[in-house]
C-alpha cells in the first residue's frame, strides 16, 4: 500500500479540480508541500509540488518531474499545457484555487492524514489493541467499521450513528453474523475485488449501502476480516485506500503483538479459541458457527495437542507439513494451533478411554521435530472443551516431568496426580502450607519410613499388589521376586497397617496416598520424610518457646 494516493489528494480538494492526467505513479509526500520556481532543481517524489500555470508549464518542458512527482497547480482558469498532449508520467492536477488557499487547504489535509498516520502507528508500538486502531480510523473514515475473526465473531466494532445495516446490527445485537447471513454477503455481486484478491466491494442488496471488505493475511492464512459499512451507493475510492491502510495497521498489530497462531482452517482456529476462552458459550451461536466448518467429529472426540517444547523456534517449526501429517495419522480430525502448540480433536470410534491410531508413526513424527503429545479424555459435547483442553495440558505438563523418556501422554495415566495437585493448591491457598503429608494414610508413612531404615521396598511392594487387584503371583513376576517372598512382604505390610488388605475402602486409600508421595518425590522432587522432620523441630520449637 502506498503511503498516499491520488484518492486523498482529490478528496482534499473536492469541488476545485478543473482538470487530471494521473501518472505511472504517485509520490510519497513525506516531505510535505514545496512551491515552485524558476530553478532548474530536479523535482523528486518526496514532495507535493504547488505551482502556478506558467511555472509548471515550465518545469514540465525542462523534464524536472520525475515519474512520481505530481504537480499541483493553481490555474485560475488558465491552462497549463495547451493544445499537447502531456507527458504519460505526469501527474497534473488543475485547480480553480488560487495558490494561497490552494496551499492552506492541502499544508492541513496532508498534516492531519499523516498525524492519523502517527497515530496509528503508535497504537502499534503501545500495543493499544484492535479496538483503539479502528477508533482512530473512524476519526478519518466516517463509517461503521466491524472486525471480524475468521469465524464471524465481532473482535472490534465502531458504529457510525449515520449508518443504517442489517450486517452491523446483527454483530452489534449478537456479537457475530449468522450461516445464513455470510451466505447472503457472500452472494453479493462484486463490483471491485472478488475471491483471491483480498478484498471486495459491493453494494447491499438489503440497505443499499456500500460495502469494503478487506482480508487480514498471514502467511497465506485468513486471520480476520475489516468489514467499512457507508450510507451510499457510490464507489469512494477514498474511503477504499483508508480502508486498506487501516487493514495493514491491524495486521501489523495482530502479527507483531498478538502474534496470530498458524493454523490449518482459520474458521475452525477462531472456533476451538473461542470455546477454550469462553467466548463462545451459547448453544445457538455455536449451531451457527459449525455450519461454517466440516467437522469430522461425529458424535464423541478426544483433544490432543502437540508441543515443542516451552520457548520453541516457531519459525523453523514446519506447522502445515507437521498438520498434513498428523492428518494422515488421524484421517478423521480437525486441527488447528492454539498458544503455539498443534492442538487437534479427534473422533473417537471405539469405546475405552485411550484413543486408537499408528502408535510407532506418531512416535516418529514426534521424534523427528523433538516434540512431545497428550491426550484427555473423550467427551460428547464441544461446550466441554475448556474442561478437555484443561485436561490434556496437565496431562503433557505432568507427564513430560513424571516420565520425561516418554513422547506420548494419557491424561488417565496422569489424573490422580492431578487430583493431588488440586489438593497441594488448596492447601497452599487455606493453610500457606506445602507439605502434604496429611493426605496420606498414616499406615502408609511408617512404611516409607520403615523402607528408609531398612533399605526395604514394602511401599512399592504394596504398590504393585494393589495394581494387580492383589494378584501375588502377578505382582512378584512384576518386582522379579518369588512368589513366597511376595506373601511374606504382604504379611508384613498388614502387620504395620493393622488391618487386612481386604478393605476395598482401605485399599483405595493407600492407593491414592501412594499418588500422593510420587507427586511430591517425583513431580515436587521433595521429600516428605524431610517436610515431615522440619514441620515437627518447628512445632517443637514453637512449644518450647511458649514454655
Amino acid at each position: 500500500m502506498e503511503v498516499f494516493t491520488c484518492s486523498m489528494l482529490l478528496h482534499w480538494l473536492d469541488g476545485a479540480v478543473v482538470r487530471l492526467q494521473q501518472g505511472r505513479s504517485f509520490p510519497s509526500c513525506t516531505g510535505g508541500i514545496r512551491l515552485l520556481d524558476g530553478s532548474e532543481e530536479p523535482l523528486g517524489p518526496a514532495f507535493l509540488y504547488l505551482g502556478e500555470p506558467d511555472t509548471a508549464a515550465h518545469a514540465i518542458a525542462s523534464g524536472r518531474l520525475s515519474e512520481e512527482g505530481a504537480l499541483i497547480v493553481s490555474s485560475a482558469g488558465k491552462t497549463v499545457w495547451e493544445g499537447r498532449e502531456l507527458p504519460r508520467h505526469v501527474t497534473l492536477v488543475e485547480t480553480g484555487l488560487s495558490l494561497a488557499p490552494l496551499y492552506n487547504r492541502l499544508q492541513e489535509s496532508l498534516h492531519r492524514f499523516f498525524q492519523w498516520k502517527s497515530q496509528m502507528q503508535e497504537a502499534v508500538y503501545t500495543n493499544s489493541g484492535v479496538q483503539e486502531l479502528l477508533d482512530r480510523t473512524s476519526a478519518v473514515l466516517p463509517a461503521t467499521l466491524l472486525l471480524l475473526n475468521p469465524g464471524y465473531k465481532r473482535m472490534a466494532a465502531v458504529y457510525d450513528p449515520q449508518v443504517t445495516d442489517h450486517v452491523a446490527q446483527e454483530v452489534r445485537s449478537c456479537g457475530y453474523l449468522s450461516f445464513d447471513t455470510i451466505q447472503s454477503t457472500r452472494r453479493q455481486t462484486p463490483l471491485r475485488g472478488g475471491k483471491g484478491k483480498g478484498f471486495v466491494e459491493f453494494v447491499s442488496a438489503e440497505n443499499q449501502n456500500y460495502v469494503v471488505i478487506r482480508d487480514i493475511i498471514y502467511q497465506d492464512t485468513l486471520a480476520a476480516r475489516l468489514l467499512v459499512i457507508r450510507s451510499s451507493v457510490q464507489p469512494d475510492q477514498y474511503c477504499s485506500d483508508l480502508a486498506e491502510i487501516a487493514a495493514g495497521y491491524l495486521s501489523q498489530f495482530m502479527f507483531s503483538n498478538q502474534g496470530v497462531d498458524y493454523n490449518s482452517n482459520a474458521a475452525f482456529g477462531s472456533l476451538v479459541s473461542d470455546l477454550i476462552e469462553f467466548r463462545l458459550t451459547e448453544p445457538e451461536e455455536l449451531e451457527q458457527r459449525l455450519k461454517q466448518i466440516q467437522l469430522a467429529v461425529r458424535r464423541y472426540y478426544h483433544t490432543m495437542i502437540v508441543s515443542f517444547g516451552d520457548k520453541p523456534d516457531l519459525e523453523s517449526i514446519p506447522w502445515n507439513y507437521i498438520i498434513s501429517l498428523l492428518e494422515h495419522i488421524f484421517p478423521f480430525c480437525n486441527a488447528t494451533t492454539y498458544r503455539g502448540e498443534i492442538l487437534l480433536i479427534i473422533r473417537k470410534t471405539k469405546k475405552g478411554h485411550r484413543p486408537r491410531y499408528n502408535e510407532a508413526a506418531l512416535e516418529q513424527l514426534l521424534e523427528r521435530y523433538n516434540g512431545k503429545a497428550a491426550f484427555g479424555n473423550f467427551s460428547e459435547f464441544l461446550t466441554s472443551m475448556p474442561a478437555m483442553y484443561y485436561q490434556t495440558k496437565s496431562a503433557l505438563r505432568l507427564g513430560q516431568v513424571l516420565d520425561p523418556d516418554k513422547r506420548v501422554y494419557v491424561y488417565e495415566d496422569y489424573s490422580m496426580y492431578q487430583v493431588v495437585e488440586m489438593a497441594a493448591q488448596m492447601l497452599r491457598q487455606e493453610m500457606g502450607s506445602r507439605n502434604i503429608v496429611h493426605l496420606c494414610h498414616p499406615a502408609l508413612i511408617a512404611m516409607v519410613m520403615d523402607d528408609k531404615r531398612t533399605g526395604g521396598n514394602l511401599t512399592d511392594v504394596l504398590y504393585e499388589y494393589l495394581c494387580c487387584e492383589r494378584n501375588a503371583a502377578l505382582a512378584a513376576k512384576r518386582l522379579y521376586i518369588h512368589r513366597n517372598t511376595m506373601l511374606y512382604k504382604i504379611r508384613k505390610i498388614e502387620d504395620i497397617i493393622g488391618q487386612s488388605l481386604d478393605d476395598p475402602s482401605l485399599r483405595e486409600r493407600l492407593l491414592f496416598s501412594y499418588r500422593v508421595l510420587e507427586y511430591m518425590r517425583r513431580y515436587c522432587r521433595e521429600d516428605i520424610l524431610l517436610l515431615k522432620r522440619n514441620r515437627t523441630e518447628k512445632k517443637d520449637g514453637a512449644e518450647q518457646g511458649r514454655e
